[in-house]
């Protein structure tokens, strides 16, 4: 029986190379033809209808960073094929074991952090009056803006 393969389309989907070399062992022993076989028939006997599929929760965030920073983070997620946020997983995760064995033998006690000397007083900002007076103040200007027009009958 020919499986028909000129009726086939290609998919193209990206996978770990130890997955890969996972599913080209059987490939390379004898026990399937190609890894798109192995797919294939993995595909035919799956029942999708039984799959969970869970998504870690995720949020975003908003981090200032001075410009060179940025600039040398998009910069570099391009040479890697990454993201900016893949990029600053990586970075934080190899910072945070530093910090953690540094405060290790610190049980409740204060930590005194210096002031970094680039950071300037926070400006004060003006108090705005509430949503409801704004929005009844502008639409009493736009109502003195509109000309007065005549009601058609209908």
């Amino acid at each position: 029986m020919s499986d028909g393969h000129s009726n086939y389309g290609p998919l193209a989907i990206q996978i770990e190379v130890e997955f890969l070399d996972r599913l080209s062992e059987p490939v390379r022993e004898g026990k399937a033809r190609s890894v798109s076989e192995i797919i294939r028939t993995a595909l035919a006997r799956f029942d999708f209808s039984k799959v969970l599929v869970v998504h870690p929760a995720q949020l975003v965030i908003s981090v200032r960073l001075p410009a060179r920073i940025r600039q040398a983070l998009r910069k570099t997620a391009r040479a890697k094929h990454t993201s900016v946020g893949h990029l600053v997983r990586i970075a934080s995760e190899a910072y945070l074991p530093l910090l953690e064995a540094q405060t290790a033998g610190q049980l409740e006690m204060p930590i005194e952090v210096p002031a970094a000397p680039e950071l300037r007083p926070a400006r004060r900002r003006k108090r705005r009056r509430p949503a409801r007076a704004r929005t009844k103040k502008r639409a009493a200007v736009r109502a003195k803006r509109r000309p007065m027009t005549k009601k058609r009958k209908g």
